[in-house]
């Protein structure tokens, strides 16, 4: 009954990730069109700069719902761990499409800067970005929710963007009050500091997906804890060693562990499912888990 009941809450998580994305890619085409119309209309360099970032994000929920779509294949005799590297792949790949739009923005705002051509944004440019940081704010608590409780990479970095472009709106925002105050130079400020968040984010993101892609280990706290589970099962005399690798949403697992030597091969058969059954029991991202069994000295 109890992984009955995980599975329907997945189910759930699953349809919630869906809707939120599609839902998504609605709301940044339609906030990336009125900024960008608003931006050019009202001179404002950051809210197109915002409004880029945006168009962004359409894009990279269209790489997520690839990603998501295909990482679910069940493994097969070509690929045995199955296709979840496929959303390490959409998280680099979104995160090299924000890279390439924010160096464009910082280049063109370091010219605006140089020629000294400043502007006084229209004051419609405000409620716009106050507009973008609530709707951004809504998609990035879906996906957030989504990517944690489905352990997708790939959303995960999702909700990461939105919660750049929630960051990226405020500061529009607090650029348009003050150069009402008569500093008409912050605009452009603004739009290169919000190019710079975005970069550090996105390279944040870049090197996640990097590291998933080439099976670095998890974290030691990690490793610990499965240690610490598999040395609890009755049979188990000593856990010499665990390595932890993430393909997409599932855990793979290399377990090294001793066991008594005068015990039969079914017994110790019996020992290897138990440990397996218990450690997808305490973790229900944990998928293939691979046991080497070495008679205790």
């Amino acid at each position: 009954m109890k992984v009955e009941t995980k599975k329907k809450d997945l189910a759930k998580c699953e349809s919630c990730a869906r809707k939120t994305l599609f839902a998504g890619i609605v709301a940044n085409l339609f906030l990336a069109a009125f900024k960008l119309f608003v931006g050019f209309m009202g001179r404002s360099r950051a809210l197109i700069g915002s409004g880029l970032c945006n168009l962004s994000d359409v894009f990279s929920s269209i790489v997520v719902i690839i990603g998501v779509k295909y990482s679910k294949k069940p493994a097969d005799k070509m690929y045995p761990y199955g296709y979840g590297k496929i959303e390490f792949i959409a998280q680099v790949i979104m995160s090299a499409l924000m890279i390439l739009g924010t160096l464009a923005l910082i280049l063109s705002s370091f010219i605006v800067l140089a020629k000294r051509t400043f502007v006084v944004q229209h004051q419609v440019v405000f409620f716009v970005a106050i507009l973008s940081a609530v709707i951004s704010a809504f998609i990035y608590k879906f996906s957030h929710c989504g990517g944690e409780e489905l352990n997708s990479p790939s959303l995960k970095a999702h909700a990461e963007h939105n919660k750049i472009d929630v960051v990226s709106s405020l500061l529009v925002a607090i650029g348009v009050v003050v150069t009402h105050m008569g500093l008409h130079w912050v605009d452009p400020v603004i739009a290169i500091l919000e190019c710079a968040h975005v970069l550090h984010a996105s390279v944040g993101i870049l090197q996640g997906g990097l590291k998933g892609m080439v099976d670095r280990n998890l974290p030691d706290e990690y490793l610990a804890k499965i240690k610490d589970l598999v040395a609890g099962v009755k049979g188990v005399s000593k856990v010499r060693q665990v390595r932890a690798r993430q393909t997409g949403r599932q855990v793979v697992l290399d377990i090294s562990m001793q066991i008594d030597p005068n015990i039969s091969i079914l017994e110790a058969k019996r020992i290897n499912q138990t440990v397996r059954a218990y450690l997808r029991s305490e973790d229900r991202y944990i998928g293939h888990i691979s046991i080497q069994d070495i008679p205790a000295e």
